[in-house]
Formats: C-alpha cells, sequence, structure tokens
C-alpha cells in the first residue's frame, strides 16, 4: 500500500538522480532527511548491503542516500519506506523531503570548510562538468564564465564580495579565480550546452576602472560572435518578458540556484524547477543572439569610451 501510495504522490518527479553540490550542513534539512532514512532503514536489522538487494540497488546507492551525498528521488523515497514497512512514518518523510528541495546554504559556512572559498568555487565546477545543460540568466551582472580575470578580481573585491560576506583570505580569493577561470573552457565543449542570457544593465554597470570594463565587453563580444557559444543579451529597448527580481542557474532540469550576498537557495522541487524553465525559456526567446548582441556590446563599449 504505501509504495502504491508514494509512488502516486511522487509520480511527477523526474527519475535522474539530482547531483549533489557540496557536502551539507549537519543541521540541514537534507541531512535530517538522509538520518531519517537511514534510521529507517536500520529498524528493519538488515544492513546496508541487504536492504540494497531487497531494493535490487547497489549497495553504494544507499550508502549515498543514508550520508546525503546523493539526494533522493521520490521513487528512491517511495520504494525505501516499502522496503522498510514503515507506512506510519510517511507523512514525515514527506515533510523533510518537501523542507529538504529547497535548501539554503551559507557561504560562511562554506568557506569554513577544508579548502575554504576556493573549494566550494570548486564545487561549482564540478556540478557543471557532471551537467549536460547549464543555462544562466542574470539581469545586470555578467556571469563567471564570462569574466575575465581582471574583472573578477574588481568583482570579488567589492564589499559583497567573499572577503566581507564569507571570511574569504586573499590568497583564497585568488585561487577562486584560479577555478573560475578553469570553468570558462566548458563554454566551448560541443558535448555540454551552457546558453546564457544576460540583460543589457550587465553592460553598462561598471566594476573596476573604465579599462577593466571596456576588456569585458571586447570578451563579451567575441564570444557573442562564436557559433560555439549561446550567449544572448535582453536589450532595454524591449519590454523585460519576465520581472527581473534575480539571476539564476539552471543544472539538467534537477536543480534551480540562486545566488544572493550571502548564500545560495538550491531548489529541487520539481514544480519550481518547471517554473524557471518556463521563464529561462522566455527570456531566451525573446533576446538577442549572436551578430545582433555582438553589434549591441560593441555599441555599449563606444558609448562607454565616448561619456568617459
Amino acid at each position: 500500500m504505501i509504495a502504491q501510495r508514494a509512488g502516486a504522490h511522487f509520480a511527477s518527479t523526474p527519475r535522474k538522480k539530482i547531483m549533489p553540490t557540496s557536502s551539507p550542513h549537519p543541521g540541514s534539512d537534507r541531512v535530517r532527511l538522509a538520518t531519517k532514512l537511514r534510521e529507517l532503514r536500520a529498524a528493519t536489522g538488515l544492513s546496508g548491503n541487504q536492504f540494497a538487494k531487497n531494493l535490487g540497488w547497489p549497495q553504494s546507492r544507499v550508502s549515498k542516500i543514508e550520508t546525503a551525498v546523493q539526494f533522493p528521488t521520490g521513487d528512491d523515497i517511495a520504494g525505501w519506506l516499502a522496503a522498510a514497512g514503515a507506512a506510519d512514518q510517511e507523512d514525515s518523510v514527506l515533510e523533510l523531503l518537501k523542507r529538504a528541495r529547497v535548501e539554503s546554504v551559507s557561504f560562511r559556512d562554506e568557506f569554513r570548510k577544508p579548502g575554504g572559498a576556493a573549494a566550494k568555487q570548486r564545487s561549482v565546477l564540478e556540478l557543471e562538468q557532471r551537467a549536460s545543460r547549464v543555462a544562466t540568466f542574470q539581469p545586470a551582472l555578467l556571469p563567471g564564465p564570462v569574466q575575465t580575470p581582471g574583472f573578477m578580481r574588481e568583482l570579488l573585491a567589492l564589499p559583497s564580495g567573499p572577503a566581507r560576506t564569507g571570511g574569504a583570505a586573499d590568497a583564497d580569493i585568488e585561487r577562486m579565480v584560479a577555478v573560475r577561470i578553469e570553468r570558462q573552457a566548458q563554454l566551448h565543449d560541443p558535448g555540454k550546452a551552457m546558453p546564457l542570457v544576460i540583460g543589457e544593465a550587465a553592460l553598462w554597470i561598471r566594476v573596476g576602472d573604465l579599462d577593466t570594463q571596456l576588456g569585458q565587453l571586447d570578451r563579451l563580444s567575441s564570444l557573442a560572435d562564436l557559433r560555439t557559444v549561446d550567449l544572448r543579451i535582453l536589450p532595454f529597448s524591449k519590454a523585460m518578458p519576465i520581472a527581473p527580481l534575480h539571476g539564476f542557474r539552471i543544472y539538467d532540469a534537477e536543480l534551480v540556484v540562486v545566488e544572493l550576498f550571502a548564500g545560495e537557495h538550491l531548489i529541487r522541487d520539481p514544480e519550481e524547477i518547471a517554473l524557471y524553465e518556463h521563464m529561462f525559456g522566455t527570456l531566451h526567446a525573446e533576446a538577442l543572439s549572436g551578430d545582433a548582441a555582438a553589434r549591441l556590446i560593441r555599441s555599449v563599449s563606444r558609448r562607454l569610451t565616448e561619456d568617459d
């Protein structure tokens, strides 16, 4: 009965494994969910290996779910409850799953882990490498994959940067820059889709001195000219098709990351992800691409030079 009820409840849940970002905070709902599932399995008296055999899974899958390394899908939860004979625990597990699907991560907590801010940046790289598609929208800030090293350093040195918001040291910030540069190689990977949609405001907002901004726009113009890079810009001349409240990244329609000053929101709820996918599709369709985008970038560059 529990398998039927849970299976019906999660009928719309994607079957694809949701990728982890970095190790979760010990007090997070993601860890509470993993702990609850481990307790249900332990109550059966079965070892992890025996429980996995009953589910028809490899033992490593049970281990990763119980240690919060792998986020369980709805089908995983349904099978787990059925195998544990835990019909009376369904409501509490569903509530934990609901809360764990929207997780808040503090940069300060992340930067205190071994490896500091650079390790957090590398976890972003690894997440991107595992994904086949990473869709990015930024209404007023140029995203990391298109930033020049000079722009990165100026941006990270601002009061909103990792030193102030996360307590990162100067050497750690420089290591962050190195990893960000490493991330950019993926833009040219033919096996990966990395569509980027940027608001025209991002072209005008100065980070650092004029030379830094002009160098950044020159790089952006070169990327827009490449057929292998899907870079699009929403011009001021068009009405914004959504409320540009914040930027976001979508990984394989499994995870949405919304970055704030002091941390991130990690969204794994299928309905919310579908909403972000719809918004990105609308933005992507309305934005300029190719030669039109490159012309707009060069126009902004010329006007910045004239205004200066």
